[in-house]
């Protein structure tokens, strides 16, 4: 069977880098035996018509084969680290707590009321008494302050301390999740407390509502914790150490070690702005903490294996 040359000049430039199958390579080398003119096209590619050995041409193609996989399979996992910082930047900051700021009908004060011991919860330890009987009926009872919070609150924090006065004080604030913020409804969440307080305020942006006993001689309030705007500069900090030593080490057989430190503390910063956005405040650190953490180690896989494809691209261009 004889190839006409406009099928044989398809296939030379496959046959030029020895890529052919061992029968396709002899149907070209047959054909270039007969035709000068595709003779010429071949030598001016640089190459002679003698076929590789169809091993050599098969490891080619299987190279070529592995390497497509590799990037195919650095490519998906790429996209899946992508849904998911995505996925879980939305989730958190939909799911964000923040103080709620007081308004009429948040919370109020009941009074005093006798109640199971097992229902009390202790102003000072906020530690749920359990009941000394198995029997109910039997339980001893306690004099205990009772507090009421209504609808659209995720939770309640609550802080105790002993005024200069003697007196001691009970520090109320109500957070709630961005999704559940809202007008206020009917329905209520119950707070005991044991022993009885001398005074119960709520707290939050400054505001102190007295809700229950005498006034202060003083204010009081609770501020948020800032440890998240150390560690964001100690990131930024970091990253430009890092990424100098990067710089110069570039050239270096070991600098892949620079980089990947300093992509550490790159991806710790862009993981606080997906979760916090600029703020560095935070009421509870040790969640914030994790979300950033998580959300940082989701960054730093995303990044190497984007970085990993472009190498691979690089190297194949080259």
């Amino acid at each position: 069977m004889k190839l006409p040359c406009a099928v044989v000049r398809d296939l030379l430039p496959l046959y030029a880098e020895k890529m052919t199958a061992e029968e396709t390579g002899r149907l070209v080398e047959e054909h270039l035996e007969e035709c000068e003119a595709c003779r010429a096209a071949l030598a001016g590619m640089g190459a002679e018509y003698v076929s590789a050995p169809p091993v050599e041409a098969a490891g080619g193609l299987a190279a070529i084969k592995r390497e497509i996989r590799i990037r195919r399979w650095l490519a998906s996992l790429a996209a899946a680290l992508m849904v998911f910082v995505g996925v879980f930047a939305f989730f958190c900051r939909q799911n964000e707590m923040e103080v709620m700021p007081w308004r009429e009908g948040l919370m109020d004060v009941v009074g005093v009321e006798t109640r199971p011991r097992s229902q009390a919860v202790g102003a000072e330890d906020m530690h749920r008494a359990i009941p000394d009987r198995e029997n109910d009926a039997d339980e001893d009872t306690v004099e205990a302050l009772v507090a009421r919070v209504y609808g659209n609150v995720t939770g309640t924090d609550v802080t105790t301390f002993t005024d200069d006065d003697g007196m001691r004080t009970v520090i109320v604030q109500a957070w709630s999740a961005r999704e559940r913020r809202g007008d206020l409804t009917v329905e209520a969440g119950e707070m005991v407390f044991y022993p009885v307080p001398d005074r119960v305020i709520y707290c939050a942006e400054g505001d102190n509502v007295l809700l229950w006993g005498k006034p202060m001689n003083g204010g009081v309030d609770i501020l948020p914790r800032l440890a998240l705007a150390y560690y964001a500069v100690l990131a930024a900090a970091a990253a430009l150490v890092t990424g100098a030593a990067w710089l110069i080490a570039r050239k270096k057989k070991w600098s892949w070690v620079t980089r990947q430190l300093f992509f550490v503390p790159v991806c710790y910063i862009l993981g606080h702005v997906l979760i916090k956005g600029m703020r560095t405040e935070s009421f509870w650190m040790g969640q914030d903490l994790l979300h950033i953490a998580l959300a940082a180690g989701a960054l730093y896989g995303l990044v190497t294996l984007l970085w990993q494809i472009w190498l691979r691209r690089d190297r194949a261009a080259q």
